[in-house]
């Protein structure tokens, strides 16, 4: 079989191939990066191929290299595409794998590739072709992987388990999944889908009747009797009959599970055809409450999965399934997907839990990895707390750490003002071990109690003494990105800090004859250089992406940037490429503080 492998620039198509290759190295696999095919034969770089022929003559070229790959002798193949090819020159017989990760859309920016178009920002550049390929993906694609973000080298656990769901060797996978009229766009999707999930230990499958034809949910019915199916009523009957037509009575009757949804009235009519033990009654609109209480003791279970807008009423939702855990599913919904953590902490407790296959029908199911990742049973958990954390590779960082102590680990998002609210919620829910980060190490260190810290970024919860304990390893990471360049203190004078915010304090501890500059305003802080007069050759990034950010002035010519952030489309990368100087990205810092924080929690554990 030959796969394709497509996805957008700087995804981690190319890394994970070089991982696939060491899955499949005792079979006889081809792997090949067109790209890299297209280097060797041409004997230049993409970018000098951009840069001399232009976009029309590389693509021309990478259409018949693509089309001559295809020709060669293999058992199996994966082919990895750039992400600007032509999907419409993949034959319809070849399997088009999608990779993808949350971040894609927020932009990257790239040092090391050419500029498609120069006269746009790099971001505006990104955007502008990531919207029209995001489309074409989603309309190709047989197959979508949604990849973590972070590195794999060396994360044992998660290696193995994505292994098992690229090879397509997953088993007793749990939970549940809504099948998505997507697999029905073409035979091979179909069969791909009952390839990958027939007989590998999933929960139930549920059958939506918004998503897919009645004729496709009979289907699903006859080839698929040997799994536990969930059918789902989403579209109101026209009228008592309709809920008595024969083809209807045999569906229900050879499912496991029915789900009426009292947004669509009674279920006594739905209760005259069938059993009353197969019936799921659920909630997603607050204002039907009174009539679901109203049918709740005829149903054999009880789902709840309304839009939840605070940790309080998360905990109100919580509280509500674990007064009855064997009748009760509690299914959070957010417009952003804030509560994916959740629904993996339930993973185990409760009846009805989605994981997602492709966009899923809810941001809040966690992707497949992410839900094999976590224990069967989830019995306490770790997590980065901040805002943002969509983009956090903390989870992926220290996945084979605390999969030895059988806890998954989280990112749970929370806001500047919701630290108070937020943090008791999270930690009766089972949170052992922390790594925060912005905006609330001043608040971790407030939990702690820490009497020479302000600000703490690693937080361990003693069991024994009921107490946090905590520490920052930020200055471990930051001595370790500026590799030494600080040392010398008349050097210091020629490092401009831009921004700083909350750690302003660790940076100025470390650095103090550098110029530390407001990125909201351009202007020296108390005590710092004219930063109109003098010109940096270093400058250490540590300000955010957003409107009240600034970039450095023009005339600034610094030949290093130390980059606090590692996200890819931090201003910090941005301004490094816009002024032609060597750039550090923040990932140095980020992995030596993770090793602090895992020395801090191991000694603390001997502690304890």
């Amino acid at each position: 079989m030959i796969t394709v492998v497509v996805g957008h620039r700087g995804t981690g198509k190319t890394e994970m191939m070089k991982r696939l290759q060491i899955y499949l190295r005792d079979e006889s696999a081809e792997i090949i990066d067109l790209d890299e095919s297209i280097e060797e034969k041409i004997g230049k770089t993409i970018p000098e191929l951009f840069l001399e022929h232009g976009e029309a003559y590389f693509r021309e070229l990478e259409r018949q290299l693509f089309l001559e790959t295809l020709q060669k002798p293999h058992t199996q193949m994966f082919l990895v595409l750039g992400a600007g090819f032509d999907l419409s020159v993949i034959p319809e017989n070849v399997r088009v794998l999608w990779v993808r990760r949350n971040t894609d859309l927020d932009g990257r920016i790239f040092l090391n590739r050419p500029r498609l178009n120069p006269e746009l920002s790099p971001l505006e550049e990104f955007h502008k072709r990531a919207v029209v390929r995001e489309a074409r993906y989603r309309e190709r694609a047989d197959e979508v992987y949604l990849m973590p973000e972070g590195l794999f080298e060396n994360r044992h656990h998660a290696m193995a388990v994505e292994k098992a769901l690229l090879t397509h060797n997953l088993h007793d996978i749990g939970g549940a999944v809504t099948i998505p009229a997507e697999v029905f766009g073409t035979e091979k999707r179909w069969e791909l889908f009952k390839a990958r999930f027939l007989n590998r230990g999933v929960g139930l499958f549920e059958l939506r009747d918004d998503l897919l034809t009645f004729e496709q949910i009979q289907r699903v019915v006859q080839e698929m009797a040997s799994e536990r199916l969930l059918y789902s009523f989403r579209t109101k009957p026209e009228n008592a009959e309709a809920l008595m037509q024969e083809p209807l009575i045999a569906v229900l009757s050879r499912v496991a599970w029915i789900d009426w949804p009292v947004e669509l009235g009674s279920p006594e009519d739905l209760l005259r055809v069938i059993s009353s033990d197969k019936l799921i009654l659920s909630l997603h609109d607050e204002s039907r409450k009174e009539l679901w209480q109203q049918f709740e003791k005829q149903a054999a279970h009880l789902k709840y999965a309304p839009m939840v807008d605070t940790f309080s009423d998360l905990k109100k939702g919580h509280e509500w399934q674990q007064g009855e855990p064997s009748r009760r599913s509690f299914l959070p919904r957010s417009p952003d997907g804030r509560w994916e953590w959740y629904r993996r902490l339930q993973k185990g407790h409760q009846l009805i839990n989605f994981w997602r296959e492709g966009d899923g029908t809810a941001g809040d199911q966690p992707s497949l990895w992410a839900w094999m990742m976590t224990p069967e049973v989830v019995k306490g958990f770790a997590a980065v707390l901040g805002d943002p954390v969509r983009h956090s590779f903390t989870p992926l960082e220290h996945s084979d750490f605390f999969h030895k102590k059988s806890l998954p680990v989280f990112a749970v998002a929370i806001s500047r003002d919701e630290w108070d609210q937020a943090f008791p919620v999270v930690q009766g829910m089972g949170l052992r071990y922390a790594a925060v980060t912005s905006p609330h190490k001043e608040n971790a260190a407030k939990v702690c109690k820490h009497e020479n810290l302000k600000a703490v970024n690693t937080l361990f919860w003693n069991e024994k003494t009921k107490s946090w304990q905590g520490t920052s390893t930020d200055d471990q990471g930051f001595m370790e990105l500026i590799e030494g360049v600080g040392m010398i203190a008349p050097l210091q004078k020629e490092i401009f800090v831009w921004g700083g915010g909350g750690v302003l304090e660790m940076i100025e501890k470390a650095l103090p004859h550098a110029s530390f500059i407001s990125s909201r305003t351009g202007k020296p802080r108390a005590g710092s250089e004219d930063a109109e007069t003098l010109l940096p050759k270093i400058v250490i990034w540590a300000a955010p992406r957003g409107p009240e950010t600034q970039m450095p002035p023009a005339h600034w010519n610094p030949a290093m940037v130390f980059d606090l952030n590692y996200k890819e489309d931090s201003m910090g990368r941005e301004y490094a490429q816009r002024c032609g100087a060597n750039y550090q990205s923040g990932l140095v810092m980020f992995t030596a503080q993770a090793q602090g924080q895992r020395m801090f929690w191991r000694k603390s554990e001997e502690n304890a």
